[in-house]
């Protein structure tokens, strides 16, 4: 029988952190079924909160992007920067199984938060520690969000441009959410290490080392070459069969046979020029690499006289591998990501109905689910002391000495 909440269930996650990549670990570890406590600041919580406008996006009546990264999670306010109400802190964490932040060393250490501390007050904890641009090196201590550590410093912007041109600006929290899915599956492996060990262990990730390994096959190349591999320009693709092409409505469709030779005559067929067949120059792989230049050509004028759909059509028919450069509003909108469960409908306290991205990974027997949408703030602290065993006397002194809101 599948269990109800997913994967984690009965797993105690403590979060203490803000804006995007741990609080959207967390978030994914609750769609997994973990029971996630969001520990915020005094005075208004994470400023993920506040976050109401970017470039020409904004929030309307309800903060999309919180309830993006906190949705299946409750929320206590305390002042950790105190001493009593760090004991609040590492109360919870003494009964926790997973600890996240993404405050920096020093600042954890100062605290007593940090894995030294931490492992002797709960050895089975797995602690999770993220950072910009890791734990040593020059970088070290350097402040970093994702467009700076993993899009620029992680060598994207550099990657994605052109020479003598603006580099191009990074899609909102790439670095942040796809190093959220990969600390969301170390933290599920080192609880599977701990059932063999039963020991805690400390997992940690930046976001530099993250665009490395995105980058893998392009570093792996200088790494072992020393040879980089050049940008990439439609008019000199090396193979034409790996290449963009604009259609006659101005759309822009990728074509992606990297072992061009069984594509060859099914392409020559679908853009009407079965003669390029018996053309010498095109006759094999590295012949259209010989002659790609007027190959690309060939294919750019036969593109441009037919429609994105009238191409999909025949790419389809002649099973040519390819994708038109779909725009953010046709996937939001599309039934493939619907129809695939992307994106999930839930009720929001509001009384409306709220729709949110789904994390990508699904499982048949524990399937996770979004089972309630993201807290206002603190607005679980009374509710949490008491279940861990604070009076209401108890909570009425910490309200007093301002430790909780």
């Amino acid at each position: 029988m599948a269990v109800r909440n997913g994967p984690l269930e009965g797993v105690k996650v403590v979060e203490l952190a803000s804006w995007v990549a741990i609080p959207c670990c967390a978030a994914i570890l609750g769609d997994w079924g973990a029971r996630v406590i969001k520990v915020e600041p005094l005075g208004g919580g994470d400023p993920n909160r506040g976050f109401t406008h970017f470039e020409n996006i904004n929030v309307t009546d309800i903060s999309f992007w919180w309830e993006l990264t906190n949705r299946n999670k409750r929320s206590i306010a305390v002042d950790i920067n105190q001493e009593q109400g760090r004991e609040v802190l590492l109360k919870l964490i003494q009964d926790a199984d997973v600890f996240l932040a993404n405050i920096n060393q020093r600042g954890l250490a100062k605290r007593g938060l940090d894995y030294d501390s931490l492992k002797k007050l709960n050895p089975k904890l797995i602690v999770v520690d993220f950072t910009g641009f890791g734990e040593v090196g020059p970088d070290k201590d350097k402040p970093g969000f994702d467009i700076t550590a993993f899009w620029a410093g992680g060598g994207f912007m550099y990657k994605t441009g052109e020479p003598g041109k603006m580099p191009p600006t990074q899609p909102l929290a790439v670095g942040d959410q796809t190093s959220a899915m990969y600390l969301a599956g170390a933290v599920s492996t080192a609880l599977y290490a701990r059932e063999k060990t039963g020991k805690g262990q400390r997992v940690s990730l930046s976001l530099y080392h993250n665009a490395a390994w995105c980058l893998a096959w392009e570093l792996q190349a200088v790494l072992s070459t020393n040879m980089e591999a050049h940008w990439r320009y439609q008019d000199r693709a090396v193979n034409p069969l790996w290449n963009v092409y604009q259609t006659k409505d101005g759309r822009w469709i990728q074509i992606a046979c990297l072992q061009s030779d069984p594509s060859w005559h099914p392409l020559c067929d679908a853009i009407g020029h079965p003669e390029l067949k018996e053309d010498s120059r095109f006759s094999s792989h590295q012949k259209r690499e010989e002659n790609n230049r007027a190959l690309i050509s060939i294919i750019v004028e036969a593109l441009a006289q037919k429609t994105l759909a009238e191409w999909e059509e025949l790419f389809i028919k002649h099973r040519i591998i390819h994708e038109a450069a779909r725009s953010i509003n046709e996937i939001a909108n599309g039934p493939q990501a619907w129809e695939n469960g992307v994106f999930a409908e839930v009720d929001h306290p509001s009384g409306k109905r709220i729709k949110l991205v789904n994390s990508p990974v699904k499982f048949s027997e524990t399937p996770s689910t979004i089972r309630f949408t993201a807290p206002e703030y603190g607005q679980h602290t009374e509710e949490v002391l008491l279940e861990y065993g604070y009076s209401w006397d108890d909570i009425a002194k910490l309200k007093e000495q301002r430790l909780i809101p």
